[in-house]
């Protein structure tokens, strides 16, 4: 999708130096396939064991396809309705006794998959439990939210219209397509970065 354009000359800068360690890291995104690239990158990069929660399935179909060659420190998990309880307790147990990359992808999923009268606040409570415990490892957690911004309400999940869930400890970064890349732009700092497209493993 992206690696074939020539932005050979492009230095891509190091997502590290973009995300936070004692903030929620909120990926925004309306393109899915913008957001498989930029957490493509992310894995790429980091050193520590990635735990991914993988529920809506596409960075896992890239690897299965060889699309996105496969990592000795990176956990994939495809949870379901009857496995979703143990792997949670899985990534918790993992990212409280070492430093760790925790990707939950998609928070839509999440929803999704949960399905209980009250998931809103099942989710609100498994975000801020995560965020406790990987502030302590100084760990990285990213989540990622299909989502857009509508006047009155704000960031609202897509296509659901579900209220986003917001903390006061999360960092905002919206994905968009650019002609030479994916644009990274830091919502809270007013700042923009561009991640070139030949630096992305898609």
């Amino acid at each position: 999708m992206f690696k074939n354009h020539d932005e050979s000359e492009k230095l891509a800068p190091k997502l590290k130096d973009v995300l936070s360690q004692v903030q929620i890291n909120s990926v925004l995104y309306s393109d899915p396939f913008v957001k498989a690239g930029f957490i493509s990158k992310l894995v790429s990069e980091v050193k520590t064991s990635v735990l991914y929660l993988d529920l809506d399935l596409l960075y896992s179909g890239y690897v299965a396809s060889g699309t996105i060659a496969s990592q000795d420190n990176l956990t994939l998990y495809h949870p379901s309705k009857d496995t979703i309880s143990d792997i949670l307790t899985e990534i918790l147990v993992k990212a409280s006794t070492s430093q760790v990359l925790v990707v939950i992808d998609s928070i839509n999923g999440l929803f999704n998959i949960l399905h209980k009268k009250d998931v809103g606040k099942a989710v609100a409570s498994i975000i801020v439990l995560l965020a406790s415990i990987t502030r302590v490892t100084k760990s990285y957690i990213v989540i990622s939210s299909m989502a857009r911004y509508k006047k009155e309400e704000g960031w609202v999940l897509s296509p659901t219209g579900k209220r986003f869930i917001e903390t006061k400890n999360s960092k905002k970064i919206l994905l968009e397509q650019g002609k030479e890349g994916i644009i990274v732009n830091l919502l809270g700092d007013s700042g923009k970065l561009l991640l070139p497209a030949n630096s992305i493993p898609i």
